[in-house]
């Protein structure tokens, strides 16, 4: 049994790649260790290939490291099958992606997407489900109508909102947030973020967000981790990395955006 601690989630010394030989393994994480506590928001930014996406995967199941522990709430996980995981987690811990057209199915209602995770888990009644899903769209900023469009009815902006409200309808304990809003124009942009962080202090999620971009980072997170060829190389509070960064590469990271 784990010493119980204020993670939540937690991965200690994880490895993980692609390859299917492990002496040919290309590693895309090595030796990786990252926490995140209650209510916290983990910024995590590096350049493209640096293996956030890999990491989100990890975290949520759809990939397997190869070494390494994983621990939710104390619990340890990664030796579970990844279908068991995904079930038993699935209502803990969720994503959003960078582009929300791919995230719904073009034939299926904007309210059949957002009951359809409550109907998989079994855990309300119909009567219940439909009316989570109406109070899903209020908490996004998406009028009651919204529940009968169609995702190609909504602009860019609210069908991110409507992702956001699949997610959270399931009221998880940590949101993995990859590259949210970087698909939006600038304007909707801060709309999505405000919302975001709106949602975080109302619900009290914990959250990953994933960026490229520092600005939003700051803006969001409380705390951010720097990875670099799958390692993480810097991290602490958002204020004090980038104020007085210690690695070389968070320096040229930081100078590269203008700060």
């Amino acid at each position: 049994m784990s010493e119980r601690t204020n993670n939540l989630l937690e991965l200690r010394n994880i490895y993980a790649g692609y390859s299917g030989s492990i002496r040919k393994m290309n590693h895309v994480l090595q030796d990786l260790s990252l926490s995140i506590k209650n209510n916290e928001c983990v910024g995590l930014i590096g350049e493209s290939g640096s293996g956030k996406t890999t990491l989100a995967n990890i975290i949520t199941g759809f990939l397997q490291p190869i070494s390494g522990q994983i621990l939710f709430q104390d619990n340890s996980i990664e030796k579970l099958a990844l279908k068991k995981r995904a079930k038993q987690l699935s209502y803990n811990i969720q994503m959003v992606f960078q582009d929300p057209y791919s995230s719904f199915n073009p034939r299926k209602t904007i309210g059949y997407q957002l009951m359809e995770p409550l109907v998989i888990q079994k855990r309300f009644a119909e009567e219940e489900i439909e009316a989570k899903a109406y109070e899903s769209l209020e908490q996004v900023g998406l009028a009651p109508d919204y529940f009968l469009r169609y995702p190609h009815q909504l602009s860019g902006g609210q069908l991110q909102r409507a992702a956001l409200g699949c997610s959270l309808i399931m009221t998880p304990r940590l949101l993995i947030a990859d590259e949210p809003v970087s698909s939006l124009d600038v304007s909707v942009q801060a709309q999505v973020l405000d919302l975001i962080q709106d949602l975080r202090e109302k619900l009290e999620f914990s959250c990953l967000f994933i960026s490229h971009d520092l600005a939003v980072i700051y803006h969001l997170c409380d705390t951010v981790a720097v990875l670099d060829q799958g390692s993480i190389v810097e991290y602490g509070p958002v204020e004090k990395v980038f104020e007085n960064p210690q690695n070389d590469y968070t320096k040229q990271l930081i100078f590269s955006m203008g700060y």
